[in-house]
């Protein structure tokens, strides 16, 4: 099983693009009707989008990595060029299906309803927060998605075993 590298980028990009004006919606709708100051807050603003965008990428490693680190795992974590993607991953490790259904999803469940009640603070600058992190956590969890998908069509006692984080071996049971 590998990763298909560009078309993961171009749906995160578009599910980006989409999510930004669903997500301007949902500050509105959490504020009573009114748009809440995401975007005024100038030199400010920007280094607290940047540093979100950083900070909410450590966070969803850190979610998968503990995950995993329940389930039994050995953790890895880092970063990689080629895939322009940071990873937790339990290289070297026979992974149950089930596990592994659980790891991939495990961000989304755990940190949305977070970065929603952020995105609903009355303060400008910790929705603000709420939004960057939900944006970029959300799409930036498309190969998270994948990976479900692909899960989901496999038998439930189906092995898995990271080579690096292109590369994942999957062993499917007999018959």
């Amino acid at each position: 099983f590998e990763y298909p590298k560009r078309p993961l980028q171009i749906m995160g990009t578009v599910l980006a693009l989409i999510l930004m004006p669903l997500l301007i919606w949902l500050a509105v709708y959490l504020h009573d009707g009114t748009l809440p100051n995401l975007f005024g807050h100038g030199l400010l603003g920007v280094i607290v989008m940047v540093g979100t965008i950083g900070v909410t990428i450590i966070i969803h490693e850190l979610v998968h990595g503990v995950v995993y680190q329940v389930l039994g795992y050995k953790v890895t974590y880092g970063a990689d060029a080629k895939l322009v993607a940071a990873y937790a991953a339990a290289f070297g490790q026979f992974q149950k299906r089930n596990h592994n259904l659980v790891v991939a999803l495990a961000p989304l469940v755990v940190l949305t309803p977070i970065f929603v009640l952020l995105l609903a603070s009355t303060n400008g600058l910790l929705a603000l927060i709420g939004y960057i992190a939900l944006l970029f956590n959300t799409s930036g969890a498309v190969g998270d998605l994948y990976l479900t998908g692909r899960l989901l069509r496999w038998p439930s006692p189906s092995l898995l075993y990271d080579i690096d984080p292109a590369t994942m071996l999957v062993y499917l049971p007999e018959g």
